[in-house]
Parts: structure tokens; C-alpha cells; sequence
């Protein structure tokens, strides 16, 4: 059991780097082998849903989307991404209920405060946009200096250039 549960850690660990590397058939095919082992894993569900955004498939994102709220009706990131596809989609009003439901369930995660405040200023609601666009910097803000990690820009180039240089 405990080594069933290291490969599946290590084969989502995969997929991720597959992702972030934009390698997106080598993240979707370790995510669908992932999901079909754990099927109820909300973030992975969400995670594929972001392979389909990257290859313009809002269909299949949607409803990977879709699926992670079955499984965690809370998980902020699906909500998110779901009020980005119905923005993209021109489905304002839609928009701003996943946004407003995922700054209801996290007020402190500043990216749907962001979003909120494109979908507003779409709309010529200035204040509203002014307001969350206001929050979502500030919200930046603190998590840059709270961070346990301090993952800066200047951190992250320091590294790059000493990986470069060897």
C-alpha cells in the first residue's frame, strides 16, 4: 500500500514537471494514467483541465474543470480557472460568480481578485476594478514577504545563472 501511494506521488510529480515543462502530451498521458488510479483527486482533475487550456480545448478543460468540483467543491483553483474559460468565453456575469465564490471560500489568494478586476474593467466598472485589482497587488504583496521560501525573482534568476555557468 504505502508503495502503491509513492508511485502515484512520484507519477503526479512527473506529470507536473511535464507541464510546467509545456510538455503537454507527456503531462496529459501521465495525468490520465494518474487520474484512472485516483480517480477522486480534485487538483489533478484540475491540473489536466490546464493541459487542455494550453492546447485551446476549453470543451475538454471545462469539463476537467467540472469534475475537480465534484470532488472538491471548494478547490479555489478550479473556480478560477473555470470564471477564465466563461471571461474568455464572453460570459461575464458567469465569470464573476466563480471568481466572487472562489474570494468567498480563500478572500487571501490574490489571482481571482485579480481576474475579477479584468472582468470589471471589461465592464466599465472602474471602482470595482480599481478595488480588486488594489487587493490582489496587496495580497502579491504579502505573499512575497511571507513566503517560507522566499521565491523571488532575484532568487530564482541567482539560480539560473549559477546553473548556467556550470
Amino acid at each position: 500500500m504505502r508503495q502503491r501511494v509513492m508511485l502515484l506521488r512520484t507519477l503526479y510529480e512527473k506529470a507536473i514537471k511535464h507541464l510546467e515543462a509545456g510538455e503537454l502530451d507527456e503531462a496529459e498521458e501521465t495525468l490520465q494514467t494518474y487520474v484512472r488510479e485516483n480517480p477522486t483527486d480534485a487538483m489533478a482533475h484540475n491540473k489536466l483541465g490546464v493541459v487542455f487550456v494550453n492546447r485551446l480545448n476549453r470543451d475538454e478543460a471545462k469539463r476537467c474543470f467540472e469534475e475537480a468540483l465534484k470532488h472538491d467543491a471548494y478547490l479555489i483553483h478550479a473556480l478560477n480557472n473555470l470564471g477564465n474559460i466563461a471571461r474568455e468565453e464572453g460570459e461575464l456575469t458567469l465569470a464573476i460568480e466563480y471568481y466572487q465564490k472562489a474570494i468567498r471560500i480563500n478572500p487571501d489568494y490574490p489571482l481571482p481578485h485579480n481576474n475579477l478586476g479584468v472582468v470589471y474593467k471589461q465592464q466599465n466598472r472602474y471602482r470595482d476594478f480599481i478595488r480588486e485589482i488594489k487587493i490582489a497587488k496587496r495580497l502579491e504583496h504579502r505573499e512575497v514577504i511571507y513566503s517560507k521560501d522566499k521565491h523571488t525573482f532575484r532568487n530564482w534568476l541567482t539560480n539560473f545563472c549559477s546553473k548556467s555557468n556550470k
